[in-house]
Parts: structure tokens; C-alpha cells; sequence
């Protein structure tokens, strides 16, 4: 499948709309416009919620928003994205039907503004399902299991779990799970926040904090890289890796979760789990 490329998008604007009307001269007009913006609207809910459906069956092309600063779910190596999400999204776009796919980078706190924005279909970027965004959006069944962690310096004897957190410095990466778990559990450490998990990452390999809180399946590979850092065994939180979608865009929901089952049926999710993970 080839795959279409669009660098650096930052999309963090949500969508507003607002109608001002004036006049008091044409009241049947009105009344006529107003019905026919009422039918207009109807119309495009209804697009939308199958419009992913209808592009699919008609092999069109899949767009995906995706932050690929997250090793080893996305990230930009010699030019190109890679990485477990990219290279499942590609074997979900191929079993839904799908002819391509348009990988949208865009910071992570912009993700689900365009979602909403409809400047892309779906968000794969190791997002965790949380009631919170659940407000917002919709998410497809659980598609690999995480949790956050604590990661810091290999030689640092001092932040041996949880409960030694207090009062240390902590990087993480803003709009997160992490962020905001921070907040609510610990809020008397010294957050430090960041755009990117690169940046995270060098704050800790540079002593600038304490410590990183991040999900485990991305902090044991940056360790393994590194060779400077470790990250505790005792995680966080218990949590799952969803995609998201439009709340009103179910046949793309439901066309995922049916092409998700296909994959582990077929033998082709266990081996991107092992190309990537093991």
C-alpha cells in the first residue's frame, strides 16, 4: 500500500460555528432559508457518519492524525513514519478495503480538535481510552495494553517507586494521560511539561528533572536505546491503547473493530507485535 505523506501539521484549533442574522422585512424568506439550513444540516450529519464507510468501499484513501514522536508506536525515521500504529493502521486500512492512507502529524493535544474538524477519520497515535476523551470522542475496541510508568537516570537511587515521587522534578508530555494523572494524584511534584517526547526524554538524560512519567511500552524502548536510563518495574496505572473516532461515525468504528479481529485471527497482529515489541 503506498502511503501518502503530510509533515508537520499542527492542528490545534477546534471548530466554532455561529449563525447572525438580521432583518425584519422578509419573514417567509427566513422562514424558507431556515428550513432548507435545517434539511443542509440533516444531510451532513448523515454524510458523516458514513462518509469513512462509502470512501472505503469505494477505495479511496484513510486519513490518519498521528503525533510520530512516539517511539515505537510512530515516529519519523530516514524521512518516512514508522512504527507499530503505522504499520497496523496499514494492514487495517488494506483489510477494510481501503486503497491508502494519509498520515497526518499533529501535535498530540491537537489530535482530537481535528478529529472533530474532520481534518482526518481516525486518531492512532497510543492514546489511551479515558472517560474524559471519551466526552469528546469515540474509541474502537482496546488494540494493545500499557500503563504508566516512572522512568529516571539508571544510577538514581533516590525515586524508587510511586511513593517517592514527592517533591522531585517530573517531565511529561502535555495533553497526556500523564499530565493530567499528575495533577490529579501528585500534585506536589514539580511538573515539567513538553511538547514532545523528545524533549522529554533529554530532560531526564540531561539531569534537567528527576524523572519521566510516560507509558511503559515506549519508556522500555527508549531505555533499551538509551542505556542511561531504567524504568521501574511498579507502574502507575493499568491502561489500554485505543483508536479514535467521530461519535457519529460508527460504520468506521465498527468496520475497525471487524478488521482488528480479522488481524489476530490471520496471524498478522501477533507478528507486528513481535516485529516491534519483542
Amino acid at each position: 500500500m503506498k502511503t501518502k505523506k503530510w509533515i508537520s501539521v499542527l492542528l490545534t484549533a477546534a471548530l466554532c460555528a455561529g449563525l447572525v442574522g438580521c432583518g425584519s422585512t422578509a419573514e417567509s424568506t427566513s422562514a424558507s432559508e431556515s428550513t432548507a439550513e435545517s434539511t443542509s444540516s440533516s444531510e451532513a450529519s448523515s454524510a458523516a457518519s458514513s462518509g469513512s464507510a462509502e470512501t472505503a468501499a469505494a477505495g479511496g484513501t484513510l486519513r490518519v492524525g498521528t503525533d510520530a514522536t512516539f517511539a515505537p508506536f510512530e515516529y519519523e525515521e530516514n524521512g518516512e513514519y514508522v512504527g507499530f500504529d503505522i504499520d497496523l493502521m496499514e494492514a487495517m486500512a488494506t483489510q477494510m478495503g481501503y486503497s491508502d492512507v494519509e498520515f497526518v502529524n499533529t501535535a498530540f493535544q491537537g489530535l482530537i480538535p481535528g478529529l472533530t474538524a474532520d481534518k482526518f477519520d481516525v486518531i492512532a497515535s497510543a492514546m489511551y481510552i479515558t472517560d474524559e476523551r471519551k466526552q469528546s470522542i469515540d474509541f474502537t475496541d482496546p488494540y494493545f495494553a500499557g500503563g504508566l510508568c516512572i522512568m529516571v537516570q539508571k544510577d538514581n537511587t533516590e525515586i524508587t517507586g510511586p511513593d517517592t515521587l514527592s517533591g522531585k522534578s517530573v517531565a511529561v508530555q502535555v495533553g497526556t494521560k500523564s499530565d493530567t494523572y499528575l495533577d490529579e494524584n501528585y500534585p506536589d511534584v514539580k511538573k515539567v511539561t513538553v511538547e514532545q517526547n523528545s524533549e522529554m526524554f533529554l530532560q531526564l538524560e540531561t539531569g534537567k528533572v528527576d524523572a519521566v512519567v510516560t507509558g511503559r511500552p515506549a519508556a522500555l524502548t527508549y531505555a533499551k536505546t538509551s542505556g542511561n536510563v531504567k524504568v521501574l518495574d511498579e507502574n502507575l496505572t493499568q491502561e489500554d491503547y485505543g483508536w479514535g473516532v467521530r461519535k457519529d461515525d460508527t460504520a468506521l468504528k465498527d468496520s475497525m473493530n471487524a478488521a482488528l479481529a480479522a488481524l489476530k485471527d490471520n496471524g498478522t497482529y501477533d507478528e507486528l507485535v513481535s516485529k516491534w515489541f519483542e
